[in-house]
């Protein structure tokens, strides 16, 4: 078998990505704050946060729909930006998870800080793999949990139909998040609590096993175009995508990344070493995938 020339992904272009997308969380997650802060401590009297919730607008679809009204603590706010998860889930699939999600962008970053401490710790990194190795079952179980997303969706949306209430609000994450400067202790902010704590051990844990906007958007994504596409015959088969991944997607073992995991972060993208295996294609009925973020560079790799 005759060696194969593989351009080599230029570590500029990776670093890019990632300098992208860490740029446009942070610049979110400082408007929250900001937001919070000026809600509670400089204009107490100013619209709640709330009304910058995307999922209250799932939640009062129905009753909008059926009578006009919307369910107690639903913003117009709510619907519009509802509307707009909707279209970019359409246009971008997780793009919304990946991106803009602010909640999604403090686990990321709380799981960061931890990585960056065990991996200057030799001990820490000794009982990782130990715990990995003896747990065998983990993977078959983390599958099963991210069923949770999709029962709490139907919960959630279900609850508010029927009772008129936004039954999620008690045990919502985000909610407690945005109340956080008034310190009330309360079952959204022990479930923060517990979010934020298991955000040390498991990427995103929320928005693995219970977030029902993640649901919304990974089942609305189905219909996109935009995709993250795998070329075989460029791929090295090292697995580094497939460790990128903060979702734990098997990028290496499929030719179009639809999983409803995906949050487009573009870290399989960013971590493969070979300029063509991975790209962002667009992918229209009778059209051949469109490669959106191929990059040029005259080093190389050889299969």
């Amino acid at each position: 078998m005759s060696a194969t020339f593989v351009p080599r992904r230029s570590p500029r272009s990776a670093r890019q990505i990632r300098w992208s997308r860490h740029l446009v969380q942070t610049a979110i997650v400082a408007w929250v704050a900001w937001t919070i802060w000026s809600k509670a401590v400089a204009a107490p009297g100013a619209a709640s946060p709330e009304a910058f919730c995307p999922f209250g607008g799932f939640e009062t679809a129905f009753t909008w729909i059926t009578t006009g009204a919307t369910v107690a603590h639903v913003h117009t706010a709510n619907l519009v930006l509802a509307g707009i998860v909707v279209v970019l889930a359409l246009v971008g699939r997780g793009f919304f998870c990946g991106w803009l999600c602010p909640l999604g962008s403090i686990q990321e970053a709380i799981r960061g800080m931890a990585r960056a401490v065990t991996d200057r710790a030799p001990w820490m990194r000794r009982t990782g793999r130990a715990i990995r190795a003896n747990a065998p079952w983990w993977p078959r179980v983390d599958h099963i949990l991210r069923y949770g997303r999709y029962v709490v969706l139907v919960w959630a949306i279900g609850g508010a139909a029927v009772t008129g209430v936004m039954v999620f609000r008690e045990f919502d994450p985000w909610n407690a998040l945005l109340s956080i400067a008034e310190f009330e202790i309360s079952t959204a902010f022990v479930v923060l609590i517990a979010v934020l704590g298991l955000s040390v051990f498991v990427d995103r844990p929320f928005c693995r096993y219970a977030c029902p906007l993640g649901a919304v958007q990974g089942l609305i994504g189905k219909a996109s175009p935009l995709a993250i596409q795998r070329n075989a015959d460029a791929c090295l088969g090292c697995t580094i995508c497939n460790n990128a991944c903060p979702m734990n997607i098997e990028v290496n073992q499929v030719t179009r990344v639809t999983d409803t995991n995906c949050i487009g972060c573009l870290e399989c993208v960013a971590a493969c070493p070979s300029q063509n295996a991975i790209a962002v294609t667009v992918t229209f009925p009778s059209r051949l995938p469109v490669h959106t973020s191929d990059f040029d560079t005259k080093e190389g790799v050889l299969l």
